[in-house]
């Protein structure tokens, strides 16, 4: 029967060896969840997906015990320091953990802007504490203390200084609820970029149909000013669905940059014309690639629409937002 011991104070960088110090020893059935094993126990770790996309369950173990399984959506420095996603880790031997503990294993980034983008929409911009690299269009999960965080879609360009995302709000939210109470200056945490949502060089001649819904927005605006940017040559065509009958929350944004530039096009539509505007996609061409943004059930329910209109699923990349029960 595999045993856990969790450290009971943080350990700074690799975890130390021996078991560490005030450990708490934990017995666990082989097989079982780490993550679950850890919340039954009273340890409360954060987490949103449970698919291993959002990376707030991190924890650190010596790197030697760790299943490769739950490190594979980490970049190579977070595995080599022994960092493993909680949900994605089946027990097979005895581990050593120590929890995540934002203040000393993240960035810290400063509140400059908070205003409401919609009535649940929330704009937050953060001032990282120094640079970080990421690519248009990636998450990073938003540590407001030890035991909340979730992950966010980066609304902005590397090089404009400040990060920008686009936080919906939901009425009884933990972090929703947190997020309002906070004021510009105050301090939080940011995780490593990740995912594979972002522009790539290589499509500067691909057509671009870029498909969200409600936030999804956010990475897919900031993927577009990036292809733009870049010189991006073929047609980009972006359709937005708002979850209310209001305007699009970034429609005079979005304007003022077809404006400037003559093969971007938009479709600004609101969610009761989904269904209708979906038996009207059509593509540029047969290269085109397809970048799909939203809930879950929104882009599973552009996957058909696509492949009707003649797109493979190998043309296609989403990002779903799965939100916490």
């Amino acid at each position: 029967m595999p045993e856990i011991y969790v450290a009971g104070t943080p350990v700074a960088g690799s975890p130390v060896a021996g078991t560490p110090v005030g450990a708490q020893t934990i017995a666990a059935q082989p097989g079982s969840n780490l993550l679950d094993v850890l919340l039954e126990h009273g340890h409360k770790v954060p987490w949103s997906c449970r698919s291993g996309q959002c990376q707030s369950c991190l924890v650190q173990a010596r790197p030697d015990e760790v299943p490769s399984a739950a490190q594979a959506q980490l970049n190579a420095e977070q595995q080599s320091k022994g960092w493993l996603l909680a949900c994605q880790c089946q027990l097979q031997q005895d581990m050593h953990i120590s929890l995540h503990n934002p203040a000393t294993d993240d960035l810290p980034a400063r509140i400059s802007d908070m205003r409401y983008l919609a009535d649940d929409i929330l704009l937050l911009r953060v001032t990282p504490e120094r640079p970080l690299r990421f690519r248009a269009g990636q998450h990073m999960v938003l540590w407001l203390d030890a035991t909340l965080a979730r992950p966010y879609s980066i609304a902005s360009l590397p090089g404009e200084g400040d990060l920008e995302f686009h936080l919906r709000l939901h009425p009884h939210g933990a972090f929703s609820n947190a997020i309002r109470e906070r004021k510009t200056g105050d301090t939080l945490y940011m995780g490593a970029a990740a995912g594979h949502f972002h522009y790539d060089p290589g499509w500067q001649e691909t057509p671009l149909l870029l498909l969200g819904s409600g936030t999804g927005l956010a990475p897919l605006q900031a993927i577009a000013r990036d292809a733009l940017q870049a010189g991006h040559e073929a047609p980009i065509t972006l359709w937005h669905w708002s979850r209310s009958q209001a305007q699009c929350y970034l429609a005079d944004a979005l304007s003022e940059l077809a404006d400037q530039h003559s093969q971007l096009s938009l479709h600004l539509r609101t969610h009761a014309e989904l269904a209708s505007d979906l038996t009207q996609l059509r593509l540029a061409s047969r290269k085109t690639l397809a970048l799909l943004c939203g809930q879950p059930a929104f882009v599973e329910q552009l996957r058909k629409p696509l492949f009707m209109a003649g797109l493979p699923g190998r043309q296609i990349l989403d990002e779903a937002f799965i939100s916490r029960p």
